[in-house]
């Protein structure tokens, strides 16, 4: 299954943070640490998920050589993946492939979901901002951002 780790994590979070006491600020502080682990895991497996779907729109072309420059290229390219860079990788494969994407997410729930997750990412890892993310509102995020991954496998034409 796709982001079974995620899955998995999710729910062993959802576990631990069932027994705390919201009211207890000690207890706040652990689902905040969850929080951030789980932000930094998510994000971690859409890194490397969107590099492998433009491996595999790469390896479409059918010329092994050209296939190898793009992975060679794309290498690394999605660290951090904010729409701009997905955006800007779209438009150098073609100009509609970014504009199909940007068609079916701007100012979308899935947008808005993509940008607070990257944002919370941003904050754990370079304490940039505060995390202002709880695990409810990160299990109602999770869903939309896949959507992002879908759309961006539907745009190249290309499937896990």
């Amino acid at each position: 299954m796709l982001y079974q780790r995620i899955e998995n994590a999710l729910e062993i979070c959802a576990a631990h943070i069932s027994n705390l006491d919201p009211t207890n600020v000690k207890d706040k502080e652990i689902e905040s640490f969850l929080v951030s682990g789980l932000i930094v895991l998510i994000v971690s497996e859409y890194e490397d998920h969107l590099e492998s779907i433009f491996f595999k729109r790469a390896d479409k072309c059918g010329d092994t050589h050209a296939a190898n420059y793009i992975k060679k290229t794309l290498s690394q390219k999605f660290r951090s993946p904010d729409l701009s860079k997905i955006n800007e990788t779209l438009n150098r494969f073609d100009g509609s492939y970014k504009s199909s994407f940007m068609d079916n997410i701007e100012n979308s729930p899935e947008h808005a979901a993509w940008d607070s997750l990257l944002k919370a990412r941003h904050a754990v890892v370079h304490k940039k901002g505060s995390l202002n993310l709880t695990f409810r509102e990160l299990k109602e995020k999770y869903p939309l951002t896949k959507q992002i991954i879908a759309n961006v496998e539907s745009v190249l034409e290309v499937t896990s």
